[in-house]
């Protein structure tokens, strides 16, 4: 088994019209080891309201990047992946946040942003999550949230994993590999999910993977172009002005 996968990232209308950058960030892709093919998808949503939101998104999804991948290039059997280990890889994104802000003379928080993790190969997958967005998984007709996005003590807040507490809003799931996976930031979560009942639109996500199971392996960066335009079709921009970030991933034969 094998994965395919697209992603985009674009910046919501409450960035552009002022003429700030996007606040959002995210790396995915697959890694072969000998004859296993693995699913690494990360993405981060980073606070709008701090000065450096974005860059602390690159520095989480980057470093999570290098940690994920050395391990499984070490050891490429996911079921070797433990709570402890995830925990440092977390750790790691967090120090490097933490030196980041050292360098510039900055806090940690004035780098705040969430992040979502999946990691997957050809039978078992790995969760991640720290703050709102989300994962889904699901099989062509019937989608679950991995974890349902958290929100903080106050409306419109969340958890980041510049937090104190960060370690305590970290949340871990271990799962057999769906055959399909989205991870998405909080600028599409109300589009995409039915917060009355807890579950995930069939009808959004359906067509966007059989697009992505059907494109030819080399029109794979193509339907990623072709995302960032449907992320910002105006009947999706009306109804959230957010940054949005969309990773989608299949399982296939092969």
């Amino acid at each position: 088994m094998r994965w395919k996968q697209a992603g985009a990232s674009v910046t919501g209308k409450a960035h552009s019209s002022r003429g700030e950058s996007g606040q959002d960030f995210s790396k995915a892709g697959s890694v072969q080891i000998a004859d296993t093919h693995f699913f690494i998808g990360l993405a981060a949503d980073g606070a709008g309201s701090t000065t450096d939101g974005g860059r602390g998104a690159e520095i989480a999804c980057t470093t999570l990047w290098e940690q994920i991948t050395a391990f499984v290039r070490d050891e490429p059997d996911i079921s070797k992946i433990t709570d402890n280990i995830v925990k440092d890889w977390i750790t790691q994104a967090r120090a490097a946040v933490d030196i980041e802000a050292d360098h510039n003379g900055k806090k940690p928080r004035d780098y705040a942003t969430t992040i979502l993790g999946a990691v997957a190969g050809p039978d078992l997958a790995v969760y991640f999550q720290i703050g709102d967005g989300a994962i889904v998984t699901g099989s062509g007709t019937m989608y679950d949230t991995v974890f349902w996005p958290e929100q903080g003590e106050y409306a419109n807040t969340t958890f980041f994993l510049t937090d104190e507490k960060y370690q305590e809003n970290l949340k871990i799931r271990f799962a057999d590999a769906p055959d399909e996976i989205a991870l998405f930031t909080d600028g599409l979560q109300t589009l995409v999910l039915s917060f009355a009942t807890r579950t995930a639109h069939a009808g959004f996500f359906s067509p966007l993977f059989a697009a992505l199971r059907a494109s030819p392996a080399d029109g794979i960066g193509a339907l990623s172009l072709q995302l960032a335009p449907f992320l910002l079709r105006e009947d999706i921009s009306a109804r959230s002005d957010d940054d949005k970030t969309l990773v989608l991933a299949v399982r296939i034969a092969g």
